[in-house]
């Protein structure tokens, strides 16, 4: 058993001149029948990876120029949108301005209008009450007096009468 285990561990000179050749011949074959088929095989997956690298860097340089185009366009439409925002509350205020303007003209006009309604009414009653007060009058003058007035005396009369009353007034 044991010149068993020697035989396994030692080295026969014959044993490896052949292996040597036996590995030599070996490669002889492979490189003959299989070499230019391996590297025609490898050629083609080296192609085949390029072509897909070279076509991911092309999408990607596509999706890039997408998203550049699609943040302009939202910029460009930000823009627009901050635009007609402005332009309504510019074009809002200005037609509150234009309705504030109005009521105030409005209210104006009114304010004159019930001034002169007031100031009419105001003469029509002074006039009113002086046409009542002279009738009024012209009784009581006629009954005080007794005697009977011409037409200058009584005009006088009258409008002696209205101007303190006027004053009074």
């Amino acid at each position: 058993m044991d010149t068993l285990y020697q035989s396994l561990v030692t080295v026969n000179p014959v044993t490896l001149i052949a292996q040597i050749c036996n590995l030599f011949i070996q490669l002889l074959l492979v490189k003959i029948f299989f070499l230019d088929k391996i590297k025609a095989i490898l050629d083609q997956r080296r192609e085949a990876a390029d072509r897909q690298i070279a076509d991911a860097e092309a999408a990607k340089a596509e999706a890039a120029a997408i998203k550049e185009t699609y943040e302009q366009n939202m910029r460009e439409a930000k823009a627009k949108a901050d635009d007609l925002l402005l332009s309504a509350q510019k074009t809002a205020t200005m037609r509150s301005e234009e309705i504030i303007s109005q009521a105030q003209a409005a209210a104006a006009q009114m304010k004159s209008k019930a001034s002169s309604d007031i100031e009419m009414e105001k003469k029509k009653a002074i006039n009113d009450a002086k046409d009542e007060i002279s009738g009024l009058a012209m009784a009581i003058a006629g009954k005080v007096v007794e005697r009977e007035l011409n037409a200058a005396d009584q005009a006088q009369l009258i409008d002696r009468f209205l101007d303190e009353l006027g004053d009074q007034v």
